[in-house]
């Protein structure tokens, strides 16, 4: 089994905090998502998985040097110029190979299994299956009662479709999809998949069972490990710490530092005597410094937080 992973994206909701960290690196309970992804998939059966880079690439490929997953061939598909989700897998086609392969984004949490996806790409023969949620906010993707997807939001003659979801960025692709995007250059994935279905290919939507978010800001990232500290949905338990504190090795909390609610501490993160720090999480080598005050926030690499802080990303 071959797998997919993008994570090549400039992570522009998660601003600033991806201004010194990629979107696919950061850390729930301080273990960085690609990681998560590499081992869950490499537990799932995959052999291969082709990782795309664009943004703060040098850290992404030092990363997947320095953690090797077990059975798992990691191969990087480097994008010097932004690529899309569709034009990143026509550059990657050689180390895809000839046969179906799993699409995951990487700034996803999903509980749901993915095999079954590709389970139903080589059962019926589609261009795509596509995992799907309901999130009425970003329902874009026409369904009719038969789960075949039908097209998406803004094009014509959709006005009547039965239902609207929402892509989960999980997906099991055919080879064929290819060759309905252009040979090189930006594209997007929903573009060949359009393109597939003007040309009478069948795409097919499954929902996507469990807990997912996409975590693509500062406060659902926040909220993620809200959750995870207080009632970790089933599924995401091997992620929970024992209690509202959890400190990555080199993190300091230190004697008269006080916390109330919950924080998660990086490597390297430290909370000074006499600092206040709630609800927040605090990214590799934050502080909060004496007297300071960090509440409902996240902390970005580096960055120290002075004086009051209530809310927001900071970096």
């Amino acid at each position: 089994m071959r797998v997919f992973i993008l994570a090549a994206g400039l992570g522009t909701r998660l601003m600033p905090l991806t201004r010194l960290r990629p979107k696919c690196l950061m850390p729930v309970m301080n273990q960085p998502l690609l990681g998560l992804w590499l081992k869950r998939l490499a537990g799932l059966g995959a052999r291969r998985a082709v990782v795309n880079t664009h943004h703060l690439a040098p850290q992404v490929r030092r990363f997947v040097q320095e953690s090797p997953v077990a059975g798992l061939e990691v191969l990087q598909s480097h994008e010097p110029v932004i690529l899309g989700t569709g034009g990143a897998l026509v550059a990657a086609r050689r180390l895809l190979g000839d046969g179906p392969f799993l699409l995951v984004n990487s700034d996803v949490v999903a509980t749901a299994d993915p095999l079954p996806l590709l389970e139903a790409l080589e059962r019926t023969g589609a261009l795509a299956v596509l995992g799907l949620t309901d999130q009425p906010r970003f329902n874009t993707v026409a369904v009719d009662q038969a789960g075949r997807v039908l097209g998406f939001k803004g094009d014509p003659g959709l006005a009547n479709a039965p239902r609207w979801l929402t892509y989960g960025g999980l997906a099991a692709i055919a080879p064929a999809l290819l060759n309905f995007l252009p040979p090189s250059g930006f594209s997007t994935l929903v573009r060949g998949l359009s393109a597939g279905l003007a040309a009478g290919g069948a795409v097919l939507g499954q929902m996507l069972e469990g807990f997912w978010d996409d975590l693509g800001t500062p406060e659902c990232l926040l909220d993620l490990h809200r959750l995870l500290l207080a009632a970790p949905p089933a599924g995401l338990g091997h992620l929970a710490a024992q209690g509202p504190l959890a400190l990555a090795p080199g993190a300091r909390l230190e004697p008269g530092a006080r916390v109330e609610g919950f924080a998660v501490l990086g490597e390297g993160a430290r909370v000074e005597a006499g600092a206040r720090v709630r609800d927040s999480l605090l990214l590799p080598g934050a502080v909060v410094a004496a007297g300071a005050s960090v509440r409902d926030a996240v902390l970005g690499d580096g960055f120290v937080a002075q004086g009051e802080i209530k809310g927001g990303a900071h970096a």
